[in-house]
Protein backbone atom coordinates (compact mmCIF):
# COMPACT_ATOMS: atom_id res chain seq x y z
CA UNK A 1 0.00 0.00 0.00
CA UNK A 2 2.39 2.92 1.09
CA UNK A 3 5.94 1.16 -0.14
CA UNK A 4 5.69 2.35 -3.96
CA UNK A 5 5.61 5.65 -2.24
CA UNK A 6 8.31 5.09 -0.02
CA UNK A 7 10.75 3.95 -3.40
CA UNK A 8 12.86 6.07 -4.85
CA UNK A 9 11.68 5.05 -7.85
CA UNK A 10 9.66 7.19 -9.38
CA UNK A 11 9.69 8.72 -12.32
CA UNK A 12 10.37 12.08 -13.25
CA UNK A 13 8.39 15.23 -13.13
CA UNK A 14 7.43 17.11 -16.13
CA UNK A 15 6.56 20.53 -16.30
CA UNK A 16 5.52 21.88 -19.49
CA UNK A 17 5.72 26.22 -20.13
CA UNK A 18 2.41 27.09 -21.91
CA UNK A 19 3.89 29.30 -24.22
CA UNK A 20 6.67 27.07 -25.32
CA UNK A 21 5.68 23.40 -25.24
CA UNK A 22 8.87 22.66 -24.44
CA UNK A 23 9.21 19.67 -21.91
CA UNK A 24 11.48 20.77 -18.58
CA UNK A 25 11.93 17.21 -16.36
CA UNK A 26 13.09 17.65 -13.21
CA UNK A 27 13.91 14.32 -10.87
CA UNK A 28 12.57 13.80 -7.63
CA UNK A 29 15.83 13.19 -6.25
CA UNK A 30 16.25 17.28 -7.20
CA UNK A 31 12.73 18.31 -5.49
CA UNK A 32 14.01 16.29 -2.60
CA UNK A 33 17.38 18.47 -2.26
CA UNK A 34 15.83 21.89 -3.06
CA UNK A 35 13.01 20.79 -0.66
CA UNK A 36 15.90 20.02 1.69
CA UNK A 37 18.34 23.15 1.42
CA UNK A 38 16.13 25.57 1.13
CA UNK A 39 17.00 28.65 3.54
CA UNK A 40 14.97 29.91 6.55
CA UNK A 41 11.98 27.35 6.51
CA UNK A 42 11.53 25.32 8.98
CA UNK A 43 8.63 23.88 11.04
CA UNK A 44 6.10 25.89 11.89
CA UNK A 45 7.71 26.29 15.96
CA UNK A 46 10.65 27.68 14.50
CA UNK A 47 8.98 30.19 12.57
CA UNK A 48 6.60 31.52 15.62
CA UNK A 49 9.63 31.40 17.77
CA UNK A 50 11.99 33.73 15.47
CA UNK A 51 8.47 36.16 14.78
CA UNK A 52 8.01 36.37 18.71
CA UNK A 53 11.75 36.88 18.96
CA UNK A 54 11.57 40.19 16.44
CA UNK A 55 8.27 41.15 17.50
CA UNK A 56 9.71 41.67 21.44
CA UNK A 57 13.22 43.39 19.91
CA UNK A 58 11.22 45.87 18.00
CA UNK A 59 8.51 46.46 21.11
CA UNK A 60 11.48 47.09 23.10
CA UNK A 61 13.48 49.09 20.88
CA UNK A 62 10.21 51.18 20.63
CA UNK A 63 9.63 51.48 24.61
CA UNK A 64 13.68 52.81 24.51
CA UNK A 65 12.81 55.36 22.30
CA UNK A 66 9.50 56.58 24.33
CA UNK A 67 10.95 57.06 27.50
CA UNK A 68 13.70 59.07 25.92
CA UNK A 69 11.07 60.82 23.93
CA UNK A 70 8.91 61.45 27.75
CA UNK A 71 11.84 62.25 29.69
CA UNK A 72 13.28 64.60 26.66
CA UNK A 73 9.56 66.09 26.80
CA UNK A 74 9.73 66.37 30.33
CA UNK A 75 13.63 68.36 30.62
CA UNK A 76 11.97 70.83 28.06
CA UNK A 77 8.66 71.30 30.15
CA UNK A 78 10.09 72.06 33.05
CA UNK A 79 12.59 74.54 31.56
CA UNK A 80 9.73 76.32 29.57
CA UNK A 81 7.70 75.69 32.92
CA UNK A 82 10.50 77.48 35.44
CA UNK A 83 10.79 80.23 32.59
CA UNK A 84 7.71 81.05 32.60
CA UNK A 85 7.47 81.48 36.38
CA UNK A 86 10.27 83.65 36.25
CA UNK A 87 9.04 85.92 33.48
CA UNK A 88 5.29 86.16 35.99
CA UNK A 89 6.78 86.86 39.06
CA UNK A 90 8.47 89.52 37.11
CA UNK A 91 5.46 91.03 35.24
CA UNK A 92 4.16 90.51 38.66
CA UNK A 93 6.15 92.84 40.40
CA UNK A 94 6.31 95.30 37.67
CA UNK A 95 2.33 95.11 37.54
CA UNK A 96 2.71 95.95 41.50
CA UNK A 97 4.56 98.98 41.25
CA UNK A 98 3.08 100.38 38.45
CA UNK A 99 -0.23 100.18 40.60
CA UNK A 100 1.12 101.55 44.13
CA UNK A 101 2.39 104.71 42.02
CA UNK A 102 -0.57 105.14 40.24
CA UNK A 103 -3.61 106.99 42.53
CA UNK A 104 -6.54 105.97 42.18
CA UNK A 105 -9.65 107.94 42.66
CA UNK A 106 -12.21 107.02 45.10
CA UNK A 107 -15.84 106.34 43.17
CA UNK A 108 -18.34 109.04 43.39
CA UNK A 109 -21.07 108.45 46.02
CA UNK A 110 -24.03 108.06 43.53
CA UNK A 111 -22.03 105.71 41.38
CA UNK A 112 -20.86 103.93 44.76
CA UNK A 113 -24.52 103.41 45.53
CA UNK A 114 -25.87 102.16 42.01
CA UNK A 115 -22.95 99.58 42.30
CA UNK A 116 -23.43 98.36 45.62
CA UNK A 117 -27.20 98.48 44.49
CA UNK A 118 -26.58 95.99 41.31
CA UNK A 119 -24.03 93.32 43.95
CA UNK A 120 -26.79 92.96 46.06
CA UNK A 121 -29.16 92.03 43.38
CA UNK A 122 -26.47 89.69 41.73
CA UNK A 123 -25.74 88.16 45.39
CA UNK A 124 -29.44 87.76 46.10
CA UNK A 125 -30.95 86.35 42.43
CA UNK A 126 -27.50 84.20 41.67
CA UNK A 127 -29.37 81.70 39.63
CA UNK A 128 -31.06 84.16 37.90
CA UNK A 129 -29.37 87.23 37.27
CA UNK A 130 -31.37 88.35 34.26
CA UNK A 131 -33.63 89.91 36.94
CA UNK A 132 -31.31 92.65 37.75
CA UNK A 133 -31.70 94.35 34.31
CA UNK A 134 -33.04 97.65 35.70
CA UNK A 135 -30.18 97.64 38.20
CA UNK A 136 -27.56 97.17 35.62
CA UNK A 137 -28.87 99.67 33.12
CA UNK A 138 -29.18 102.20 35.80
CA UNK A 139 -25.39 101.24 36.62
CA UNK A 140 -24.70 101.89 32.25
CA UNK A 141 -26.32 105.12 32.65
CA UNK A 142 -24.27 106.35 35.62
CA UNK A 143 -21.36 104.87 34.31
CA UNK A 144 -21.51 106.82 31.16
CA UNK A 145 -22.96 110.14 32.14
CA UNK A 146 -19.36 110.00 34.26
CA UNK A 147 -17.25 109.14 31.59
CA UNK A 148 -18.71 111.94 29.56
CA UNK A 149 -17.74 114.28 32.19
CA UNK A 150 -14.87 113.18 32.64
CA UNK A 151 -13.72 113.68 28.70
CA UNK A 152 -15.30 117.22 29.26
CA UNK A 153 -12.94 118.27 31.68
CA UNK A 154 -10.07 116.84 29.89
Amino acid sequence: MGSSQSKGDRPPMVFVNEEDPVPIRVSSAFVNQLQHSQPGVGSPQDVENQVRQRVQAELARIQVEKSASVDMTHVNYKSTTNANAVATEQEMDQLGKGASSKHIKALPEEIRKIQDSLVLCYKKNQHRSLDCWAEVQEFKDVAQKAQNAFIATA
